[in-house]
């Protein structure tokens, strides 16, 4: 970053590093196990709270904000976001996150007469403030905002924890440099859009004896029945597993095929520069920020990072699977019409600086026992594979997983719900082996309102040990999809990676594009 002072080796242990000070040392912890029991009216004396910052304020943040408010143990005090607030998110719904955000402050007046979806630094400091002066009897605090981050923690050293809700391209940098201040984690998918950046979290995630949580493992291992996925496999209903197919309709928001090239003002109260971070220069466009972020290279990572850990990290997880070997990929192709001396001619647009608006990527992953490997491939933007054999319905679903044996195949649903085995008669044969959907799963809520995912992220914070959510047991489905985006670059080719160095071993120019051509300043 920007502060030499990051570069130090090894943070130091203090409070600010610690929530507890024995954390990996075998002595006491200074938070005694009843502060985080349900107390009367879900307090928790101040003392005892796990100070936060929030950084990133946009639709996403706020839309997760509940999980975090209502904890008892937490107590956010500070928000970070370039954008100080604004009407012109992107969002599900017109009125959605407004509603949401009513129910939060309980006002059902809240920002009535005021147009458009609300974001911003100053929304979120706005809403956390009327939570807690409505929910927290006595509370007299007030939640600090700065549009960088790390002079919000510069100026708030003993903030034990944040949460990273940022685009994409700034989750490794912004994620390395509060780790080397001591910082336990939340932060969403993915580490990291490249690959050299997102290892070195990983990396650094796990030489720390921080607790780190990754937001896609509450999707992934919550939802679906995997287990019951995996008894059917390991008993042979669908013979020997020889491909994992995942489905999505994303992207939802536009993938455009053209850089822009009219220049509009950067508005009141957005840094554009600070936006940036470590991506290289360029001129202020809405189509680079928002939701739209994650159709470019530069700055997303694809609707394979967007949806594919919610369905796959427990997939790799479930059958001992390592890194991808090899990634090809085919995508779809825009055809620009130009005018030149009054005639049209047609060109076909394959570039280096968007995703398409649909693409196929397949995998050779192999197992981390050594016993072999299978072909995971991902289809995206309306594609999808071919029916199994003996598939009845009319077609797949418009998102979906399927398990492909050499005798039969397992369909489910994206998140790896209602699965079911094609074959009538393997199905028959096999209806005794059973499966369970996971207990006590993420998002289901304690008896003083926080969540099991929170409470898990929570306890690591304690010195209780690392969570199932952390940063590093997502290494392997994170590095094979930053691999995939790289063939994507490639047009199409197929590469072929080694996970040990880190480096694709056939090609040089396509190993150039693990990592970014980083701004003066951001370096890690």
């Amino acid at each position: 970053m920007e502060k030499k002072t990051n570069k130090k080796e090894a943070p130091k242990i203090d409070r600010r590093t610690f929530i507890s000070a024995g954390v990996g040392l075998g002595v006491f912890s200074i938070i005694p196990d009843r502060v985080f029991a349900a107390k009367k009216m879900g307090l928790v004396p101040p003392s005892d709270k796990i100070t936060m910052v929030h950084i990133g304020c946009g639709t996403q943040g706020h839309s997760e904000l509940e999980a975090l408010l209502h904890a008892p143990a937490i107590e956010i005090v500070g928000v970070a976001d370039p954008n100080r607030e604004s009407y012109n998110y992107i969002y599900w719904s017109e009125n959605g996150l407004r509603d949401r955000l009513r129910r939060i402050t309980g006002d059902n007046k809240w920002k009535e007469g005021v147009k458009g979806i609300p974001g911003g630094r100053n929304i979120m400091k706005e809403v956390v403030e009327a939570y807690y002066k409505r929910t927290r009897p006595g509370y007299k605090g007030t939640v600090a905002a700065e549009e960088d981050y790390r002079v919000l923690l510069d100026k708030m050293k003993d903030v034990d924890a944040v949460k990273i809700m940022s685009p994409d391209h700034l989750h490794a940098y912004q994620a390395i440099d509060c780790l080397k201040r001591g910082k336990h984690i939340i932060m969403h998918k993915p580490l990291g859009n490249k690959m050299t950046e997102a290892m070195k979290v990983v990396d650094l995630a796990k030489s720390l004896p921080l607790s780190t949580h990754m937001m896609a493992y509450n999707s992934s291992f919550g939802n679906g029945n995997m287990d019951q996925i995996k008894k059917w496999i390991d008993a042979g209903a669908i013979g020997k597993l020889q491909e994992i197919h995942s489905w999505t309709n994303r992207p939802v928001w536009p993938q455009y095929p053209i850089i822009p090239t009219d220049k509009p003002a950067i508005p009141d109260g957005f840094n554009w520069d600070l936006y940036l971070g470590p991506a290289e220069w360029r001129d202020y466009h809405p189509q680079y920020t928002f939701c739209t972020f994650r159709g470019w290279y530069e700055f997303g990572a694809g609707a394979i990072a967007d949806m594919g850990y919610y369905g796959l990290w427990s997939v790799f997880t479930a059958l001992g699977l390592d890194s991808a070997r090899s990634a090809g990929t085919r995508f779809s192709r825009v055809i620009q019409l130009n005018d030149r001396n009054g005639s049209t001619v047609p060109s076909t647009m394959i570039n280096d600086y968007s995703y398409p608006m649909a693409a196929a990527y397949r995998f050779e992953v192999p197992y981390k026992n050594g016993s072999g490997e299978i072909v995971f491939q991902w289809h995206d933007g309306g594609m999808k594979p071919q029916r199994p054999n003996g598939y009845k319905d009319d077609d797949l679903p418009i998102e979906g997983m399927m398990f492909v044996g050499d005798e039969d195949t397992i369909v489910s649903g994206f998140n790896r719900q209602d699965p079911f085995i094609v074959g009538k008669e393997r199905a028959a044969k096999y209806a005794d082996v059973k499966g369970y959907p996971m207990k006590n799963p993420p998002s289901e809520a304690l008896p003083d309102g926080t969540l099991r995912w929170v409470q898990m992220w929570i306890d690591g914070c304690k010195g209780k040990g690392k969570g199932a959510g952390s940063f590093e047991l997502a290494k392997e489905v994170n590095e094979t999809f930053n691999l995939g985006s790289v063939s994507l670059m490639c047009n199409g080719k197929k590469l072929e990676y080694n996970s040990q160095t880190r480096t694709i071993t056939n090609d040089a120019e396509a190993n150039k594009l693990l990592t970014r051509k980083v701004r003066k300043g951001w370096e890690i």
